[in-house]
C-alpha cells in the first residue's frame, strides 16, 4: 500500500485534483455515480487500473444492480438531432378498386372473363391476388384499361415450341378477392364454380361475351362430304369448362336466345356445344352494339367470315 501512495501518478492526481486520492475515488464513485471506467477516462488511466487501485485503497464498489436502477430512472427528455419529417410515399401500382361493385357492360364483360380464364390465390405470405391469362395480349390490355389499372403485362414463356405464349394482367387486393366470392370466384374454382345467378339480365350478354373470349370457341371451316360428294361448311361455336354445372347454368341462361346447344364430356372438362343456327343467334346476342363493346377481334372475325359465306351480304 506505501508504494501506491508513493507513486508520481497519484501524486500527480492529488495535485490536479486539490484532493486526497481515496476521498476522490469515493466521492466519483458513490455520490456522483461514476463507473471504474467513468474514472478510467477522466484521469486516463486503463479501467483494470482503476479497479485494482480500488481494492488496494480499500474503497468499496457499488453493485452493478445499482447502475441499472439509476439508469432506469434517467427518463427525463434528452435533446438530440430532430428527426427528418416522413415523406408518404405513393404506392406505385393502382386501379378501380371499385369495379366489382356495380354492374355495367365492362365489369360483367371482365366478370365472366376472370371466370373463364382468371383466378384468384393467397401467396404464402397471406397476400391476396386476382389474375387475368390469355395468349391474346389484345384483350388482357383491353381488361387493364377498363380497370384503370397502371400494373404492368406480365408474359409466361410457352416450355413447348407448339404453345403459345401467355399474357398476365395479376393485381394485389384482399378487398377485391374477397368480394369476387359472391360470383363463387374463389381459389381453385375451377371445377366446382356454379354460373352465377345474380347477372342482371341488360348485362348477360356482355358477361357471356366476356366468358367466351377465355374459355369459348367458334369453329368455322370446309369439310368433304362423302354423302353428298362435295365440300359443306362447318360452323359451330362452343364453350367450355371443368365445371359441369356452370355450363348447365349457362345453357339455361341462353334458352331465350337459342333453341338447341348439348353438353359433351372431353378429357379435361366438359363443351357446351352449338350448331349452325345458333351460332348465328349467339352471334347476335353477343355483338348486338359490337362498336362499344370489348370483344375479342380474332373470334369476332371468325362469325362475319361466317356470315359472309352462309348468308351472304
Amino acid at each position: 500500500m506505501q508504494k501506491l501512495f508513493e507513486s508520481q501518478r497519484i501524486r500527480e492526481i492529488e495535485q490536479k485534483w486539490q484532493n486526497d486520492i481515496k476521498k476522490l475515488f469515493y466521492n466519483w464513485h458513490w455520490n456522483e455515480n461514476l463507473k471504474h471506467s467513468e474514472i478510467a477516462e477522466k484521469i486516463d488511466v486503463p479501467r483494470p487500473t482503476i479497479t485494482r487501485w480500488f481494492n488496494q485503497l480499500g474503497v468499496p464498489t457499488q453493485p452493478c444492480k445499482r447502475f441499472t436502477n439509476l439508469n432506469l430512472l434517467n427518463v427525463g427528455p434528452k435533446e438530440g438531432p430532430r428527426a427528418k419529417p416522413k415523406i408518404k410515399k405513393e404506392f406505385p401500382w393502382h386501379f378501380n378498386k371499385n369495379f366489382f361493385e356495380s354492374w355495367s357492360s365492362e365489369m360483367a364483360y371482365v366478370l365472366g372473363f376472370l371466370i373463364a380464364d382468371g383466378c384468384v390465390f393467397v401467396n404464402p405470405r397471406g397476400s391476396h391476388f386476382f389474375e387475368f391469362v390469355s395468349t391474346d395480349k389484345e384483350i388482357i390490355e383491353k381488361i387493364k384499361k377498363a380497370l384503370n389499372s397502371n400494373h404492368k403485362i406480365g408474359i409466361r414463356i410457352a416450355k413447348n415450341p407448339k404453345w403459345k405464349d401467355k399474357y398476365v394482367l395479376q393485381i394485389g387486393s384482399k378487398k377485391v378477392v374477397e368480394s369476387l366470392a359472391r360470383f363463387g370466384i374463389i381459389q381453385n374454382k375451377s371445377l366446382i364454380i356454379k354460373f352465377p345467378n345474380n347477372i342482371p339480365n341488360e348485362f348477360l350478354r356482355h358477361f357471356v361475351r366476356g366468358y367466351f373470349d377465355g374459355d369459348g370457341g367458334v369453329y368455322f371451316k370446309q369439310h368433304w362430304r362423302k354423302d353428298r360428294n362435295k365440300f359443306d361448311w362447318v360452323f359451330q361455336t362452343y364453350f367450355v369448362s371443368g365445371s359441369r354445372k356452370f355450363l348447365e347454368g349457362l345453357q339455361q341462361a341462353l334458352k331465350i336466345y337459342t333453341k338447341g346447344g348439348f353438353i359433351t364430356k372431353k378429357i379435361r372438362g366438359f363443351s357446351l356445344n352449338f350448331s349452325r343456327k345458333d351460332s348465328f343467334a349467339l352471334f347476335d346476342f353477343m355483338y348486338k352494339d359490337k362498336p362499344e363493346e370489348m370483344f375479342l377481334k380474332r373470334k369476332y372475325d371468325i362469325f362475319i367470315k361466317a356470315k359472309e359465306n352462309l348468308m351472304g351480304p
